[in-house]
């Protein structure tokens, strides 16, 4: 019996999709505690100028950490949000405060959006991007292009 539990927690250790980070459940932009922290974070104290700084942070740094990589995701949504482009998996405290939000000061954004979702996205210097490629980065780029794509429409 033990020998079947030893084989079927190998075979689930050889099938799991997401082995990037612990607290990484998909490939998505909300699909890790980190990102969710964030997003619970702004969504009770955050600022537009909060979100601002965490765009130019990731769009200027030459070597980019994983967390502040996936926090300037998370603040891309934000901005794609204003749009009226959000993502599906929007959590619903970060969508009220976004709604309370001037528009026009998260719309503004979109240009240092594109940009830090660029960095994240370069494989030259993204820790994120690092992490990810090491285990197929493919599917990941989908969910950050998609994000691109509704920045850009």
């Amino acid at each position: 019996m033990r020998y079947i539990a030893v084989f079927v927690a190998l075979l689930l250790s050889l099938t799991t999709a997401y082995p990037v980070a612990a607290g990484t459940w998909g490939y998505g932009q909300f699909d890790s505690d980190h990102a969710l922290d964030f997003a619970a974070d702004w969504a009770e104290a955050g600022t537009v100028e909060s979100i601002r700084e965490a765009l130019t942070f990731a769009a200027g740094q030459a070597h980019l950490g994983a967390p502040d990589a996936e926090k300037a995701l998370v603040a891309a949504e934000v901005v794609a949000a204003s749009l009226g482009k959000p993502n599906d998996k929007l959590p619903a405290e970060l969508a009220t405060w976004i709604s309370r939000q001037p528009p026009q000061e998260l719309r503004s954004l979109v240009p240092l959006a594109l940009s830090a979702v660029d960095r994240v996205r370069n494989p030259s210097g993204s820790e994120l991007y690092e992490l990810w490629d090491d285990q197929g980065a493919e599917q990941w780029l989908t969910h950050v292009n998609e994000l691109v794509i509704r920045l850009k429409s």
